[in-house]
């Protein structure tokens, strides 16, 4: 095992957001050397993180959920979709990324029953936040792999290369190689005095509102991506914009990247994207909550915790509670 301090995280706000405390030294060192991956995949300390059909596998403990590893003997065989993914180690277990069949799915679930396989999305609301990420960073590389398992130059199948993190032409004319992709996005909370924007998409749930946010462009900058995302969506001009933390979303494949940018003024208007978009006060915003008028965003999103935060510079009071017992979130 290695000792990757990885006490940095202490000092990260993105800490905050869940999904981004894996905590785990990825051995990116050791991904092409297939004798030391294979030795760590058959040792004791081998951990399997399987997904079904994209969704991980979680057990409830006391209103919690808790992610299920299993040991290496527990699938056979363990490469029967494709080759187990090396995911790195918390010093004390090598965690490996299984994709496992229905059949597999079914000796899981007899084994482990009182175990389920769920959507990441939604279980992970109560989860603990180290497993989370861990979690999110199997399902994200599952993705990546399934969604180019052809070439995009030649059209041929993929191999699996440096332990699950590199794609392979299996045309040796061609030999393209493909690298894991996300795709940045900003999401932004805009304030101006006392009040901050909210939006609502007509393609959301009704009475869900929250915070601006949207795909990056090529030749664009993220600064540049939030002054036109703002404008685009709620006509506000800005004035001033900082960065404040970042989220991996494996849902599909995206990394969120967080900020706060102050308006010019409070003239907006509606877009063909947001079907209305309203400045809350603190005080409107307790109330709209409290009437079920407005439902935000899930605690485990970024976009959440960008209102919390100003939601507890303006009170000093944490919105989470108050949302969780109100079940006002969506």
């Amino acid at each position: 095992m290695t000792g990757l301090d990885l006490s940095i995280d202490r000092i990260t706000r993105s800490r905050r957001n869940l999904f981004t405390s894996v905590r785990l030294d990825r051995l990116a060192e050791y991904r092409d050397n297939p004798e030391w991956v294979a030795k760590a995949l058959l040792s004791d300390a081998a951990r399997l993180v399987p997904l079904w059909h994209s969704r991980s596998l979680l057990a409830g403990t006391g209103g919690e959920q808790l992610a299920v590893y299993l040991e290496a003997g527990e699938i056979e065989p363990i490469d029967a979709i494709q080759s187990p993914t090396l995911l790195g180690t918390d010093g004390k277990r090598y965690f490996f990324a299984v994709s496992i069949n229905d059949q597999q799915r079914d000796q899981v679930l007899e084994r482990h029953p009182d175990a389920r396989f769920l959507d990441l999305r939604l279980a992970s609301l109560d989860m603990d936040a180290k497993h989370a990420g861990v979690l999110a960073y199997a399902k994200a590389l599952h993705y990546w792999q399934h969604r180019h398992a052809f070439c995009g130059a030649c059209g041929h199948p993929n191999r699996l290369a440096s332990a699950g993190h590199r794609l392979v032409c299996g045309n040796e004319e061609c030999g393209r190689q493909s690298f894991p992709r996300i795709d940045p996005a900003i999401i932004v909370l805009v304030t101006q005095g006392d009040a901050c924007l909210l939006g609502h998409n007509a393609n959301w749930p009704p009475r869900r509102f929250s915070t601006l946010a949207g795909f990056v462009e090529p030749g664009e900058s993220l600064e540049d991506a939030v002054v036109r995302e703002v404008f685009e969506e709620s006509g506000v001009r800005l004035r001033e914009i900082h960065y404040v933390s970042s989220q991996p979303w494996p849902f599909p494949a995206s990394a969120m990247c967080g900020f706060h940018a102050e308006a010019a003024t409070r003239e907006c208007r509606p877009s063909e994207e947001l079907a209305e978009v309203r400045w809350f006060s603190l005080a409107e915003l307790d109330a709209a909550v409290a009437a079920d008028e407005v439902r935000l965003p899930p605690p485990v999103s970024i976009a959440f915790r960008l209102i919390a935060d100003w939601y507890q510079q303006q009170c000093g009071r944490d919105l989470e509670p108050l949302v969780r017992r109100a079940g006002k979130s969506c």
